[in-house]
């Protein structure tokens, strides 16, 4: 193994980059490899001209006392601000504030801002990697194009858990795991209005039965700090599960009709949208996570982690990004910098 050992992390989100975090500071040399055309993960931002969405993840909180460490010093550094707009529920009764105590967290001046901040600096974007394969004691990692990478002494695999089934084909006895979780999808839907929208809440969890179960979220975007307040009104909405299961395979220009068609319905009317975008998350959300913070094969540095392994909250990818580097690290009889997360394999 070299003096300072090579390690590849397949997916630049939160649990990638988290994990990437703890490996760097051990001493490995790390490279992080995401299929995207820029950082975020599903913390990502669209944009268009000078409007964008966070249209993946909308806020986060923290509990853990790791999570709560970093954002403090990101939160002195400017890149994550609290989301004090007013969020509630809505149901038939109308708008309910709600009464959880927790602080909303969201990147700035974009959700993917978070994702940049714990990055390691050595992250190749828009490459998309599908082959893990040993090399003698080595492993190496191949992409869409059959472009080797390697030889690496460790890999990550932190994408979302149906892709890294076969990723992780090299070892049969986690991707066997990991079959067994299971994701929903989710339609997002980005707007923008020439003019604010006066509905008295910035964001809503709404009740099923108030669309047919089609919107489960919708939230103004232009709420959130450090968002352009110069431009159009931006909103977001999220479809539920079991709509966006069924529909996952409709064309995106239908599912923006129905899903502004519902928003109307709610809003008792709306102008005509300056845009109208939807966006189809695969994976969006864990309905049956792992049980577990991480998986790592015990005869080689090879692990994989996500928001899958415990759930599907932001803070979840990012203690199983830990805890796999830490155990990684260990692996390799490097010594974590940061300690592991409270959460134990």
């Amino acid at each position: 193994m070299n003096a300072r050992p090579l390690i590849a992390v397949i997916g630049g989100g939160i649990a990638g980059q988290s994990a990437a975090s703890v490996l760097s500071d051990a001493g490995a040399l790390v490279t992080v490899f995401d299929k995207g055309r820029g950082a975020g993960g599903r913390l990502a931002t669209r944009h268009d001209d000078a409007l964008q969405w966070d249209h993946g993840a909308q806020y986060f909180t923290a509990r853990d006392p790791a999570l709560k460490a970093v954002l403090a010093g990101l939160v002195a550094r400017g890149v994550v601000a609290p989301w004090e707009g007013v969020i509630g529920n809505l149901g038939p009764g109308g708008f309910t504030p709600t009464e959880e105590t927790d602080a909303r967290f969201v990147g700035q001046p974009r959700m993917s801002a978070l994702v940049g901040a714990l990055g390691t600096g050595a992250t190749v974007y828009d490459v998309e990697i599908r082959d893990i394969a040993p090399r003698g004691p080595m492993l190496t990692v191949t992409d869409r194009h059959g472009e080797h990478f390697g030889p690496y002494d460790g890999v990550v695999v932190a994408t979302p858990a149906p892709q890294a089934v076969p990723l992780l084909a090299l070892a049969p006895e986690l991707s066997g795991r990991i079959a067994a979780v299971e994701t929903a999808p989710c339609w997002a839907l980005m707007l923008s209005f020439a003019a604010p929208l006066r509905l008295g809440f910035d964001g809503a969890f709404i009740d099923l039965a108030l669309t047919d179960g089609l919107l489960s979220w919708i939230a103004r975007d232009t709420s959130k700090p450090g968002r352009p307040q110069d431009t159009a009104e931006t909103w977001v909405l999220h479809a539920a599960p079991g709509w966006s299961a069924a529909h996952v395979e409709d064309e995106a220009e239908d599912v923006a009709a129905r899903m502004l068609a519902a928003f109307a319905r709610l809003a008792g009317g709306l102008p005509v949208p300056l845009s109208a975008r939807a966006h189809r998350w695969r994976h969006a959300m864990t309905t049956r996570p792992l049980g577990q913070p991480h998986l790592i094969d015990p005869r080689r540095p090879l692990g994989a982690c996500g928001d899958w392994c415990l759930g599907a909250r932001i803070e979840g990818a990012f203690l199983s990004g830990r805890s796999l580097g830490a155990a990684m690290a260990r692996q390799m009889g490097l010594r974590p910098a940061q300690a592991s997360s409270s959460a134990s394999q």
